[in-house]
């Protein structure tokens, strides 16, 4: 892609995700929204690590953590939270990110205590202890 094609791509991707934080805001209670904000941080992360912007995955990560936190109970939120929480680790084992590394190790294996009931939770953490 020319660079022009990627900054209309990442200002397409970025309009998307704020119209769904937006719609989110308009309708809290609707679980299909949240789902779908969840699942568009989760995509959103995934391509700002691939373009190397660490900093703006990581801004993300932390977003869909905070939304994990507000309806802890969603297992629609909690699985993209994990899914992102893995690809992280694994970027950061890539990396030799050490540190990071085995703070999400912790963060993914207390979620998965907490949620023993959660498949996605329980396929990452046999992967990890595999």
């Amino acid at each position: 892609l020319s660079e022009t094609s990627v900054e209309q791509e990442l200002a397409l991707r970025s309009g998307m995700l704020e119209g769904l934080r937006t719609l989110r805001t308009a309708h809290v209670a609707d679980l299909v929204i949240r789902a779908e904000l969840a699942m568009g941080l989760f995509n959103t992360l995934n391509h700002a690590k691939a373009e190397q912007d660490v900093a703006r995955r990581d801004a993300l990560l932390e977003e869909l953590r905070g939304l994990s936190r507000a309806y802890p109970g969603d297992a629609e939120v909690r699985k993209p939270l994990a899914m992102g929480l893995f690809n992280t680790l694994v970027n950061a084992m890539k990396d030799q990110d050490l540190p990071k590394a085995g703070g999400l190790v912790e963060e993914l294996r207390a979620m998965s205590e907490s949620h023993p009931e959660d498949e996605t939770l329980r396929d990452i953490i046999a992967t990890l202890d595999s």
